[in-house]
């Protein structure tokens, strides 16, 4: 606009030419320019004076029929000259990712928390309380028989300490010669040999009770080699156990089997005794006495130690398989 206000007669044919003169002048004044112009005017007007005589829909026209075609040539060419897509190799597995020293120590902190307690897992010792209302009976009339075997002939009928404490056996005496007066005055050892093997189990069994009452705890769940609770109804009780785990339990559950097998086997040899003797110490009986006052009561004598040789013996299995199999 500026230009214009400046030089306005420039931009404007003279009233005398004519339309040729016009255009001849026109069409010979752009040579005569590129003559005398230099290379940076004759850029600079290319670049800010567009071509007058396209109009905007022939450009576009232009425009859209030079894509069109360029996009026919590309495509027939890539129809005769692509080569068949070779297969892609296998690709990697991705990478791992890497866990920083950081999280790996708190994965370290925290998984042992994650775990359960040790002790579900544990080889634990679970005498039936059968087995401790046995040994609760039992050890009383162990300990009663041997001190009438270690006071003979003082406990015996006549001595000062006979009554009442030992009074019954001056009835068993004549029943079982072993503890009258009849292997007493024979010196027969066999008496005072087997009340002292007495007195060793009765230590043996003393010392597995204090193990398994000050270690141990009472539960509800099923007592080793027990009858079934649900059997029992309302003797149940004598199912359930009372559990020791630990070190303890491996040391009661030993002591308590070696001091069953030794009772079992001095009641073996006592009956194999009067068997190879031609029961000379009880053969005088008739059948009905000797059933009631010799087999029943020494009898109790094999079947409870055997039964408790077998429970614990399956306790003694367990913990060694259990430590076979966290072995390897």
């Amino acid at each position: 606009m500026v230009a214009t206000r400046n030089h306005p007669k420039d931009f404007e044919p003279s009233p005398t030419d004519s339309p040729g003169k016009r255009s001849t002048r026109t069409s010979t004044e752009p040579s005569a320019a590129a003559a005398t112009d230099s290379p940076s005017k004759r850029f600079t007007r290319t670049v800010t004076k567009p071509e007058a005589a396209d109009s905007p829909a022939k450009r576009i026209a232009r425009t859209s029929l030079s894509t069109s075609t360029t996009s026919t040539t590309t495509a027939s060419t890539a129809n005769r000259v692509a080569p068949t897509p070779a297969a892609s190799p296998p690709q990697p597995p991705p990478p791992r990712p890497r866990t920083s020293a950081s999280s790996a120590a708190t994965t370290r902190t925290t998984a042992p928390t994650s775990m359960p307690p040790r002790r579900s897992a544990a080889w634990s010792h679970t005498p039936s309380n059968l087995t401790l209302i046995w040994l609760a009976i039992s050890l009383p009339l162990v300990i009663w028989d041997t001190g009438y075997v270690m006071l003979r002939p003082y406990s015996m009928p006549g001595g000062f300490l006979h009554a009442p404490l030992w009074k019954p056996y001056g009835l068993y005496g004549t029943i079982d010669h072993v503890y009258g007066f009849k292997a007493y005055n024979a010196h027969n050892g066999w008496t005072l040999a087997q009340g002292s093997v007495n007195a060793v189990e009765t230590a043996a069994y003393l010392l597995y009770l204090y193990l398994v009452y000050a270690h141990g705890e009472q539960a509800a769940t099923q007592g080793r080699g027990a009858p079934d609770k649900a059997a029992l109804g309302r003797l149940r009780g004598l199912g359930e156990s009372r559990t020791v785990h630990g070190r303890v339990a491996a040391g009661a559950v030993v002591l308590a089997y070696s001091t069953a097998w030794l009772t079992f086997s001095k009641t073996v040899l006592y009956w194999l005794t009067e068997a190879f003797s031609g029961f000379d110490n009880i053969g005088h009986n008739d059948p009905l006495t000797l059933f009631f006052m010799w087999i029943i009561p020494n009898g109790a004598w094999l079947v409870f130690p055997a039964y408790m040789m077998y429970v614990f013996g399956q306790e003694i299995l367990q913990g060694l398989e259990l430590a076979a199999a966290g072995a390897r």
